[in-house]
């Protein structure tokens, strides 16, 4: 959930991740979407928050501990064939399908939504909606990098993501002062 949160990647996107696929560092990284929406390759930069995501999963199948200092150093000794892998794996020790995904994923909205942390409606594509209004609000009128972030080739794509809630009208309404009077 926390990677699709942080990155805005389609659900297709995540589930055909390998290990050689994403850069890690302490202090940076990167995940490369080999075959996008229109079998488009791009590079989506990791923030904190996803690096971290991805460093608690990768302590479970890396056999270290979940320091970032600690995942980068497992994660730069792979070898040439531990890259290769899917980076989520079944119980099997198989690469998890997409519907497994969908799965999972239901169920951890299902607990999250029972605490009251996140609508019981959420998707994979809610996520991503979330991460592109983030991007905006903090980015605002960076279509352009949005748009590379998403892999869009069309702006007009992109552009439905500027739809703003009105909550967002109700405060750029409040900061507005208009006197006709001087």
């Amino acid at each position: 959930c926390q990677l699709l949160l942080q990155t805005g990647m389609r659900l297709g996107e995540c589930q055909a991740l390998r290990w050689q696929d994403i850069k890690y560092s302490e202090r940076k990284g990167s995940v490369l979407i080999r075959a996008g929406k229109g079998n488009k390759a791009r590079s989506i930069p990791l923030n904190g928050s996803a690096r971290a995501a991805l460093a608690e999963y990768a302590a479970g199948q890396l056999g270290c501990s979940a320091e970032t200092k600690e995942v980068a150093r497992a994660w730069a000794d792979l070898s040439l064939e531990e890259k290769q892998r899917p980076l989520w794996l079944s119980q099997k020790g198989t690469k998890l399908s997409a519907s497994a995904i969908g799965r999972m994923f239901a169920t951890l909205v299902n607990d999250c939504a029972t605490r009251g942390l996140m609508p019981s409606d959420t998707t994979p594509h809610s996520l991503r909606h979330s991460f592109a209004h983030r991007y905006l609000e903090q980015n605002p009128g960076d279509l352009v990098g949005l748009a590379r972030i998403l892999g869009h080739e069309n702006l007009e794509t992109t552009r439905v993501y500027l739809r703003l809630s009105v909550d967002d009208l109700a405060q750029r309404m409040e900061q507005m002062s208009i006197n006709a009077f001087g």
